[in-house]
């Protein structure tokens, strides 16, 4: 083979493993193609921050929160998680009884309301008592017929729709109310809106926390005239800070608690809140003494 047809065959063959490389390179993925996009970051957690003012080491509630009467914020744990609130319910009841009776008015107890339950109050059917005795039972001893007896003489579900209409007046957005007793599950409310009732109980209706105040009470039978002594089921009753408050358990929610106390350490009023607890006296008792030194 001449020379020079030896030098074409060997140029050719160079520049088609050119040719082959170049298309390699041309064709090779880029480096952003070929690293996978980043994942997406997981979702946020629906949960609330576990404490957002750490002042106890350790809680064991569902939901609680502190706060002045001055709308300061001292503690909260969940404060707007939404809770079955049980008997705490009957603040509310008691407010609108206050706002919607006269309280020297009075009531004979029917079958209805008796039947309720819970005995608390030990009332039976044909006893009549004032609407200010049948509140103070309510409170002291969280009477359910009681409450139950206020709601009827009023037409139960016009009373029910004055507590939602005095929760919206009061601005407590995550509230509803189902009865008057608070044994329904679907009476729902949080640490934050129990605060504002308290704040509006204080403000306009303070005779309702002074009823809690008391270790004990008597209300009278207008028939027969006889008198029947009421025990607070709250420890706190008695207490010379404690003023004022409303005890709450039912199954589904375990022990609840709201509670005004004075603290001279901060010379003001103090309101706590605990829900779904063990030992709400425990939390509350806790907190309080954080607060106090804050």
């Amino acid at each position: 083979m001449k020379l020079a047809t030896k030098l074409t065959i060997a140029l050719a063959t160079t520049a088609a493993i050119v040719l082959t490389l170049f298309v390699v390179v041309i064709n090779r993925p880029s480096d952003s193609s070929i690293v996978q996009a980043p994942s997406a970051p997981e979702e946020e957690s629906s949960e609330a921050p576990p404490v957002t003012t750490p002042i106890v080491e350790k809680v064991s509630v569902s939901a609680a929160a502190a706060y002045t009467m001055g709308e300061e914020k001292l503690y909260s744990f969940r404060p707007d998680k939404r809770w079955p609130i049980a008997s705490i319910t009957k603040l509310m009841t008691a407010l609108v009884a206050y706002e919607n009776f006269e309280l020297s008015e009075s009531l004979t107890i029917t079958r209805d309301m008796v039947e309720t339950e819970g005995a608390s109050g030990g009332f039976s059917p044909g006893e009549r008592f004032t609407i200010e005795d049948l509140i103070d039972a309510m409170i002291i001893v969280s009477s359910n017929d009681a409450a139950r007896a206020l709601a009827i003489n009023y037409g139960e579900d016009e009373f029910v729709a004055e507590m939602n209409k005095k929760a919206k007046e009061i601005g407590m957005t995550n509230t509803s109310f189902v009865d008057s007793t608070g044994l329904s599950v679907q009476n729902l409310s949080s640490a934050d809106d129990l605060y504002k009732l308290a704040k509006y109980i204080w403000e306009n209706q303070p005779d309702i926390l002074k009823i809690s105040r008391r270790k004990t009470d008597t209300i009278v039978d207008i028939r027969s005239g006889s008198g029947r002594k009421l025990d607070n089921i709250n420890v706190f009753a008695g207490r010379s800070d404690f003023l004022g408050g409303k005890t709450g358990s039912i199954p589904e929610a375990d022990g609840n608690l709201l509670s005004v106390f004075y603290v001279p350490e901060r010379k003001t009023e103090i309101v706590i809140v605990v829900l779904g607890t063990e030992n709400r006296f425990k939390e509350t008792e806790d907190i309080l003494a954080k607060v106090s030194k804050l």
